[in-house]
């Protein structure tokens, strides 16, 4: 009973005080209505980027609606740099980049946001000897780009 009442006052402290879980940042009432419109993006990423805004508080649509400002975003894939190659165990260091160009206008037409581009990347460490496995390492790198992005974006558009 009192690890309840411990808790209980625990979670109200922190919510009387701004405290937010990470990646619950919430979206302008302006920017609760989005038509989303995206170029150079797989069915898996626009899903992933419509999911992301969903949580941020917006109501995302794949045509125009009234109401709703448009967001444009365009992910790219800048080619990948080999950083080192070791001959004696095989391991390779690449860097992978990742880019969303992104600009957001009002249900009026008027420019919001101007073009803007987000650039994510990391250093990974592949194997040479195991490809089955770097290419899992290399795909779940990429995801985690995304993501990144993704969240970027969001916090460039809490600032709007």
């Amino acid at each position: 009973m009192t690890r309840l009442l411990i808790t209980g006052l625990l979670g109200l402290a922190l919510s009387g005080c701004g405290f937010k879980l990470a990646g619950t940042a919430s979206l302008p009432p302006e920017l609760s209505q989005i038509y989303l419109v995206t170029s150079d993006f797989s069915e898996r990423q626009r899903k992933a980027l419509s999911q992301r805004l969903s949580q941020a508080g917006a109501r995302v649509y794949s045509q125009p609606a009234a109401q709703a400002v448009q967001l444009r975003a365009s992910l790219k894939t800048l080619p990948d740099r080999r950083l080192v190659t070791s001959a004696s165990n095989g391991k390779i260091v690449e860097r992978l980049v990742r880019s969303l160009d992104f600009s957001l206008q009002g249900a009026d037409g008027n420019l919001l946001a101007p073009a803007k581009t987000l650039i994510q990347q990391k250093d990974i460490v592949l194997d040479d000897d195991n490809l089955l496995s770097s290419a899992v390492e290399r795909s779940s790198v990429i995801e985690d780009l995304e993501e990144a992005l993704f969240n970027q974006l969001i916090f460039q558009l809490i600032r709007i």
